[in-house]
Parts: structure tokens; C-alpha cells; sequence
């Protein structure tokens, strides 16, 4: 009888050490993992915290916030990431687990099992629209792009028959049906030879996050343009 209990009480102190210690830091591992994923970078920081802590050996996480200066999500760079989350039950088993013969995107979505309040911000600058209407539209030369809170202006040069023409554009950034868009309401062109063209018959929208699936149920919701800047967000559906 006597082993049995040592056998017992040796038993239980190593569930405690695991629910304590492994669990917490598989946890950790795992969403530190994911959020790299999706922000193409490793540079970001994680707290995770439960009271009491061993919570998180059965899956409850009480609060989580995120952190990364530079991140990538889709095409578009953001400046000072954010994902704070309340009140989450995850699957450890599927985390320690995994299931077998599913995408991860899937992986990923058995393993938020819910949330009582998920939300990731950031901020998109005039540089980082730059960039991306530089590489979109490879004719752009020299662009340049000035926000205020009443809508985005782009200005660039292009060559036309062989000669140089400066290009305006009027826009804004949408949120719309989860992922983010580059909406464009006005378009001129103007050189020696063409004066004033408008082109608004042109006119289109430019997916900013299409090329990434977003996790545990994100999907984008509102923007707010600044002087400067937009600020976006997502939310769990």
C-alpha cells in the first residue's frame, strides 16, 4: 500500500510539473508560431496568463496580447501590430496532438475552440501604401502618397509613347468582407501632348490581404483614415 501511494504522489506531481510548466510552454510555442506565420516576422512578443496558471492545462487562457513593431500581413506592411485576445479556450490536444490528414489552416482552426473578445490592430503608413502601389503597378515611377482623414491622394510619373506624364490618383482603404482594399475613386492623367485625360472609367479596387488566410477567424472590419496613416482592425467572427 505504501508503494502505491508513493507511486500516486509521485504520479501527481509530475501531471503538476506538466500542467505548469509543458503545457504553458507548448501553448506559447504554438501561438508564437502562428502569429510569425502570419506576420512574416519573428520578431514579436507573447504573454500569455491564466489565474491560476494551471488553467492553461485544460485549455484556458484569460487573457493574451501580441506585439509586433513591423509585420506583413497579405501585401501591405504594418507598423505597430497588436492582437489582444480575453477569456480563450483552446484545444491542447489537437496543439500537442495534431490531427492527422488536415491542411494547417485547419489545424489552426480546431485549435481556437472560442474567444470571448479576439482583436488584431495596426497601422498602414503612406510609405507602406507606396510601396505597394509601386510594385502593383509597375509603371509608377516616383510615387508618392499623402493620407488625411478624408481619403488618400497618389501622385506618380509614367511614360507615355515615350514620354514622361504625371498621374493622379484619389482613394481610400476599405475593409470589406474580411479583407482590407485600396479603393480607387478618381484617376487623371496629364502631359504636354495629352493635357488632362481623365481616366475614372479605369477606376478598380486593389486587394491589400488576399494572399493570406487569416486565423482563428479574423476577418478585418473597420478603418479609420489619419493624418498620415490608417488604422485598421480585425475581430473573430
Amino acid at each position: 500500500m505504501k508503494k502505491f501511494f508513493a507511486a500516486l504522489i509521485v504520479l501527481l506531481i509530475a501531471v503538476g510539473a506538466f500542467a505548469q510548466f509543458a503545457v504553458p510552454r507548448a501553448l506559447t510555442n504554438y501561438l508564437k508560431d502562428s502569429l510569425t506565420r502570419l506576420t512574416k516576422t519573428p520578431a514579436i512578443t507573447l504573454k500569455i496568463d491564466a489565474l491560476p496558471a494551471a488553467k492553461m492545462a485544460i485549455g484556458y487562457v484569460d487573457a493574451l496580447h501580441c506585439e509586433a513593431d513591423d509585420a506583413t500581413i497579405g501585401d501591405i506592411k504594418l507598423k505597430q501590430a497588436v492582437l489582444d485576445g480575453s477569456t480563450l479556450r483552446i484545444n491542447i490536444k489537437e496543439i500537442i496532438f495534431p490531427t492527422e490528414g488536415i491542411s494547417r489552416d485547419e489545424h489552426t482552426d480546431r485549435c481556437l475552440q472560442s474567444a470571448g473578445s479576439l482583436e488584431l490592430s495596426g497601422v498602414i503608413t503612406e510609405d507602406a501604401l507606396k510601396d505597394f502601389l509601386a510594385e502593383k503597378i509597375s509603371q509608377l515611377q516616383e510615387p508618392k502618397v499623402t493620407m488625411t482623414p478624408d481619403g488618400i491622394t497618389a501622385a506618380a510619373k509614367v511614360k507615355i509613347l515615350g514620354r514622361e506624364a504625371d498621374v493622379q490618383i484619389g482613394g481610400q482603404i476599405l475593409a470589406r468582407e474580411g479583407d482590407l482594399f485600396f479603393h480607387m475613386t478618381q484617376i487623371n492623367l496629364e502631359n504636354a501632348i495629352l493635357r488632362r485625360v481623365n481616366l475614372d472609367k479605369f477606376l478598380g479596387d486593389f486587394n491589400l490581404t488576399q494572399s493570406v488566410k487569416m486565423p482563428f477567424g479574423l476577418q478585418f472590419r473597420t478603418v479609420e483614415m489619419r493624418q498620415g496613416e490608417a488604422f485598421v482592425k480585425a475581430t473573430r467572427n
